[in-house]
């Protein structure tokens, strides 16, 4: 059984050592988050425990779990904490180098973006499919007025000509 000197004493021998019983304590050690480009790193501080003496649980719903007890010292820990909603809950990998617990968890592919490539694709065809009209439109004025001028050739050369035949005639 453990001894411990009780707050105020100067020393167990000045009171008869009080006999304490030791008390559970429950540690929710702080989680440490790093954001980077690729995912996310979350650290938490698991010094005096052992790989054996904890375990790790994560949900399809991203909720991650710390649970662990060591038995010298009835010292328990339990933590949860949410993933973000980028985060790829299958691919977490987890190392704990004795004293620091290090989940490593990647982001998900941004499926927008495969969106957005789909929306630009489908907005370049709808612009092309416009510009195409657009091109025909003008093709088909083009062609209306080269017919027209044509036409109004025709017309002006019958008139001149006729004048011609018509002065030459009323002259001879």
């Amino acid at each position: 059984m453990s001894t411990c000197v009780p707050k105020g004493s100067r020393s167990a021998k000045g009171a008869a050592a009080a006999e304490v019983e030791p008390r559970d304590v429950d540690l929710q050690p702080e989680v440490k988050w790093h954001d980077g480009a690729a995912g996310y790193v979350a650290r938490l501080d698991l010094a005096g425990f052992r790989k054996e003496e904890f375990r790790v649980q994560v949900d399809g719903a991203g909720r991650v779990t710390v649970r662990g007890q060591r038995p010298a010292g009835h010292v328990r820990l339990h933590r949860e904490f949410q993933l973000p909603p980028a985060a790829d809950v299958d691919r977490i990998a987890a190392r704990f180098d004795g004293a620091t617990l290090c989940l490593t968890v990647p982001k998900r592919p941004a499926g927008g973006a495969a969106e957005v490539v789909m929306a630009t694709m489908e907005d370049a065809r709808v612009e092309a499919e416009m510009q195409m009209e657009m091109e025909k439109e003008r093709a088909r004025w083009d062609r209306g007025s080269a017919i027209a001028a044509a036409v109004a050739a025709f017309a002006l050369g019958v008139v001149v000509s006729h004048r011609i035949f018509a002065t030459r005639n009323g002259s001879a």
